[in-house]
């Protein structure tokens, strides 16, 4: 057993190394140098990323120790990259100078740079909260439209939504000592594909609908509804979209939906311009006679005032229709409520529970017609008068103003300038009165499967106006139900029947034949 004076031979040669004269740092010390005028340390940090030198010289003048001798000493612990030589420079001149340095950063060279990860760029706007704040766009005038805020992109099938980056490699790193790091790559973007599109070889995200993007929890989509909860109002603007609508609230004064499939609206429409390529469903219409409703499907509402409606479907109201213009290519129905006020045509018949008012406001009923066609018509010979109206004003201009443009002898100014722009006028208004002349020659009224029947369950007050096919009537005092009103073209006259539903049509009924 070795007594505390005596040594193993490792430890007697641990004795003999030389004794490192600089304060501890972590890390491998790779180099330690003792010559005549000065003893040098090289430290490798525990990363390899970093080179410390020390030095402590034990005289001082010029040319104490070299650059070289640094050098020579690096190459021999393989320090070979990311070499300061600034620092090196720095180290020999302090020792020249009789320094000591400690620990001065002689090599460094950067870690591995882990790889960009995927990402999703998105290439519409998805709406506010998405884009920042609304940018209002103004028109040739410089006038701004506050009610369209075009908060979103309506997406068409084919369309790109996004793009799918991957992760990237990532670049390596490389120690000073020569040893390459490798570099973790990106991990890929938590991003999945949801309805409405597809991934294609080129990492572009295609809509498969039309409709409105969507990027909730990582998924990206494109549905065909788009869902307002709450009012629309100027944080929503006007709605165009080729999709559904659906709105929880009301859709306020001035605000407009145009939509290709349905609109829902669980609260009150005001006078607003409503436009579906599908059917529309509404709380109820409160228009102030500025409200238009369009719509492609059926309409359905528990009330309807001051509005113009046209719709190719069936019309159905639960409470009343109050002064408005109604069209429909099928039937209006408003069976447990009240029709006054206002015009109502339709294709299949109408039905009501009570129609007229007490207060005489003018109701006007027409059955068996389909209005798109009685609409152009009338439109077609309204457009021929004015043309007509315009031609022979025109006309009576042009006399006086020739005999004063002749008269002025080459300088016509205001007077030349004036018929100049009627003749174009002119020119203009016979090709349009061509046109005009060429279609109502050519109108004809299409084949329809009407019913000019009108049901009515309780009452129909008097100077309510009805017209069912060639017969027009107003009605001279209150008649009571429940009945159903037909023509009686023999007569020329309205036929007061046994009610009948309106899938019964007129045609197949037999008129009442009135009492002398």
């Amino acid at each position: 057993m070795a007594t505390e004076s005596e040594n193993t031979p490792a430890e007697q040669e641990n004795t003999d190394a030389p004794v490192s004269p600089f304060s501890a740092l972590d890390g491998e010390i790779v180099t330690l140098e003792e010559r005549e005028s000065w003893t040098l340390q090289l430290t490798l940090s525990p990363d390899e990323m970093e080179c410390f030198a020390s030095v402590a010289p034990k005289d001082s003048g010029k040319g104490l120790i070299k650059v070289e001798d640094v050098l020579a000493l690096m190459q021999n612990a393989r320090i070979t990259e990311g070499i300061d030589m600034e620092k090196v420079k720095e180290l020999c001149a302090a020792a020249c100078e009789g320094k000591t340095v400690e620990h001065l950063v002689v090599a460094h060279t950067d870690p591995p740079a882990a790889g960009e990860d995927g990402w999703l760029e998105i290439k519409v706007r998805l709406g506010s909260g998405f884009d920042g704040p609304q940018e209002f766009v103004e028109d040739e005038e410089g006038r701004v439209d506050l009610y369209t805020l075009n908060l979103f992109t309506c997406i068409t099938p084919e369309q790109q939504v996004a793009r799918l980056h991957p992760p990237q490699m990532g670049q390596d790193g490389i120690t000073v000592t020569g040893r390459t790091i490798e570099a973790h790559p990106g991990n890929p973007a938590d991003v999945k594909i949801g309805s409405g599109v597809h991934l294609n070889e080129d990492n572009e995200v295609i809509s498969e609908i039309s409709g409105r993007a969507e990027y909730s929890d990582g998924v990206i989509s494109v549905s065909e509804d788009y869902n307002v909860h709450g009012d629309v109002d100027l944080h929503v603007g006007n709605i165009t979209f080729p999709g559904n609508v659906s709105i929880t609230g009301d859709v306020l004064d001035d605000f407009d939906i145009s939509s290709e499939k349905d609109i829902n609206v669980k609260g009150t429409v005001g006078s607003c311009y409503l436009q579906a390529g599908g059917s529309i469903t509404v709380g109820g219409i409160s228009g102030q006679y500025h409200a238009y409703i369009k719509c492609a499907g059926n309409l359905e509402a528990r009330y309807i005032n001051g509005a113009y409606v046209e719709c190719m479907g069936d019309v159905t109201v639960a409470n009343e229709i109050r002064n408005s213009t109604v069209k429909s290519a099928e039937a209006i129905l408003v069976k447990n409520g009240q029709i006054s006020g206002g015009e109502y045509v339709a294709l299949k018949g109408i039905e009501a529970k009570i129609v007229g008012a007490a207060a005489g406001a003018h109701t006007a009923l027409t059955s068996g017609v389909y209005f798109p066609e009685g609409d152009r018509l009338a439109f077609l010979k309204a457009q021929k008068k004015s043309i007509k109206l315009q031609k022979e004003f025109i006309q009576r201009c042009i006399g006086p103003l020739e005999k004063k443009v002749a008269a002025a002898k080459g300088s016509p100014g205001a007077h030349g300038k004036r018929l100049e722009i009627l003749l174009e006028r002119q020119d203009i208004l016979a090709q349009l009165d061509r046109e005009v002349r060429a279609e109502l020659n050519n109108f004809s009224l299409g084949e329809h499967n009407g019913n000019a029947k009108i049901n009515i369950q309780r009452v129909i007050k008097e100077k309510v106006e009805i017209r069912l096919e060639n017969v027009l009537e107003q009605i001279r005092m209150d008649q009571y139900g429940p009945l159903s009103i037909i023509p009686n073209v023999m007569t020329g006259t309205l036929s007061f029947n046994e009610f009948s539903a309106l899938n019964i049509n007129a045609a197949d009924m037999e008129p009442v034949e009135e009492d002398d």
